[in-house]
């Protein structure tokens, strides 16, 4: 009984392993595409993963922090486009902004240069964060630079703080006549490093900041856009002095940039060799320098010409010869 209980087992095993296999055998075929769980990757998506693989690449390490090649690319992007909108944002302020609240040109230059700056280094300050440069390590790699290259930097962040201090204080501003080292011009504009002087002749000279600081500025525009002007003239001996002031002071006053004060007058000031002396003291408020050379030419024209309706005449230096006639002694 045994002997038959196995060889039927046997029997059913063999049935079943040959209908698997007839099953097997007439299924339909799978579809193209899927005979393997592989899927091939397009070029497109390995494309795709090559660059995100480079956009996570890290580049160093900053205090066990790695610092990716995605953090410094967005670090730059917003330092650049800080730099754009710093330089657009401060410009409008101070030309479409700062003009409506009647703010002289000086103040709105000053306001524009601060605003600028400032929001710079709010742009330096965020792309640092976003490249996850901590401030102490840049204080710590501030302090290298400085020791490193501190001699050789040290000129231009003095002319760099000399012109905030310029900015801030407001000794000197823009379109003001000043004289700096013998040279006398109309500041055009202020710079972070210097500071830039149309002089009359049309030439524009750049003096450093730290210079203007340091030595000594004659601001012609300080505390007033005005200056004092001293022209001198000479009448022939005999004339009518109380007419002679009279003129003198009515060609003063014609003119158009004459600031009316007490302190224009006229002087009688000395007894000449050959001419009786008089000066006009008189403030004007001239824009730059040629204005003043117009004034004081304006002035002389129309003194020479009321001198001559009036018959005041303006002598020229006499000497008197005497010859004494005789013979010449001989040795």
């Amino acid at each position: 009984m045994l002997q038959e209980s196995t060889a039927d087992q046997s029997t059913n095993t063999t049935i079943a392993d040959q209908i698997i296999q007839a099953t097997s055998e007439s299924a339909p075929p799978p579809p193209d595409g899927e005979a393997t769980q592989e899927v091939a990757h397009s070029p497109g998506e390995t494309f795709v993963e090559t660059v995100v693989d480079v956009w996570e690449t890290p580049l160093f390490q900053l205090n066990d922090t790695p610092i990716q090649v995605s953090q410094i690319i967005i670090a730059l992007a917003v330092l650049a486009l800080g730099f754009i909108f710093s330089r657009r944002i401060s410009s409008h302020v101070g030309k479409r902004i700062l003009p409506k609240m009647r703010l002289d040109k000086g103040a709105s230059s000053a306001i524009e240069s601060i605003l600028y700056y400032t929001m710079l280094s709010v742009a330096v300050l965020v792309s640092l964060q976003i490249a996850g440069v901590p401030l102490a390590a840049l204080a710590f790699f501030g302090g290298a630079i400085a020791l490193g290259v501190g001699f050789g930097s040290q000129n231009v962040i003095n002319n760099f703080i000399s012109g905030l201090i310029l900015l801030i204080e407001r000794p000197i501003r823009i379109g003001d006549m000043v004289t700096v080292n013998g040279q006398t011009g109309t500041i055009s504009s202020i710079g972070a490093r210097a500071t830039k002087i149309h002089s009359y002749m049309g030439s524009t000279f750049i003096v450093p900041n730290s210079i203007i600081l340091e030595n000594s500025v004659t601001n012609w525009f300080m505390p007033a856009n005005e200056i004092k002007c001293i022209l001198g003239v000479g009448v022939a001996y005999g004339s009518d002095t109380s007419k002679v002031r009279d003129l003198l002071t009515q060609a003063m006053n014609e003119q158009e940039i004459l600031t009316e004060s007490k302190d224009n007058q006229v002087m009688f000031v000395d007894f000449g060799d050959s001419s009786l002396n008089f000066e006009i003291h008189c403030w004007m408020h001239p824009k730059n320098t040629l204005e003043r050379h117009v004034f004081e030419s304006n002035l002389r024209f129309r003194i020479d010409e009321l001198f001559r309706e009036h018959k005041i005449e303006i002598p020229f230096p006499q000497r008197d010869l005497h010859i004494k006639s005789g013979l010449v002694p001989q040795k």
